[in-house]
């Protein structure tokens, strides 16, 4: 039986100034799954992420997510996500509830839970620290806290525990297997730590010079690389790979 696809994309591509960034770039999402994203710095990671957001609109292709078009629907698939995009941007003076709040009125969801929120991410009892206070790991927390807050279906992550310590990145990783073995949704993640992507993901794809090579599982790839998914890696951006 098939699962339910929460992101899709077919041959989606994107030109800037007449150069071609993102090309062919085909792949699928599952619901309920986790999805690492991995590539070389410049292969168009954060490009992609950007298209299936609506921040960027494409040059050709195809995108869905919830099957709604990308280009279309943005704004009722933003509704649905919650995203962290490059460096997370905030309002330094004002406190991470407060932040949360401002945030929660953009959206249009007044009723968010935001102690919930800040609790799930270990960052309840700050109290009224103003933003502009806190440590790189404490910013990377309140930004997957703001992505959370209106429980979204689909979590759009790009690089999610830069700037976290070794605890951090366990708690967050324990917090996406809830959020997607529990509840049932869905997260899409890009990141270079690879053991990370390694333990978190159900489902890895690889994109290259800005087309998705390969899509496999963390099972399939240590069958191929018994010494782990680095060597996987190199090999794959390297040479290229079979879809």
């Amino acid at each position: 039986m098939e699962r339910e696809l929460i992101v899709k994309t077919e041959k989606l591509g994107k030109v800037f100034d007449g150069k071609t960034v993102i090309r062919d770039c085909t792949m699928s999402v599952e619901k309920g799954t986790i999805y690492g994203f991995l590539g070389r710095n410049g292969a168009g990671k954060t490009t992609v992420l950007k298209l299936l957001l609506g921040l960027l609109q494409p040059t050709f292709g195809e995108g869905r997510v919830f099957g709604m078009d990308i280009a279309a629907d943005r704004r009722k698939i933003l509704r649905q996500t919650g995203s962290l995009i490059e460096a997370p941007v905030f309002y330094e003076h004002l406190s991470a509830k407060e932040n949360l709040q401002f945030h929660l009125a953009y959206m249009g969801y007044p009723d968010g839970d935001i102690e919930k929120a800040l609790r799930k991410v270990k960052l309840s009892g700050i109290g009224m620290q103003p933003v502009s206070t806190y440590s790189l790991g404490m910013r990377q927390r309140l930004a997957i806290a703001r992505a959370m807050v209106h429980d979204p279906q689909l979590l759009i992550l790009d690089e999610p525990v830069n700037g976290l310590d070794p605890v951090g990145v366990r708690e967050i990783r324990e917090l996406f297997h809830c959020f997607t073995k529990e509840e049932g949704k869905t997260i899409l993640l890009s990141s270079h730590i690879l053991s990370e992507v390694e333990q978190t993901a159900d489902r890895i794809g690889v994109i290259v010079n800005g087309t998705v090579v390969e899509q496999t599982t963390p099972e399939i790839i240590h069958s191929r690389y018994p010494s782990g998914i680095e060597d996987y890696f190199i090999a794959t951006t390297e040479g290229g790979a079979n879809t």
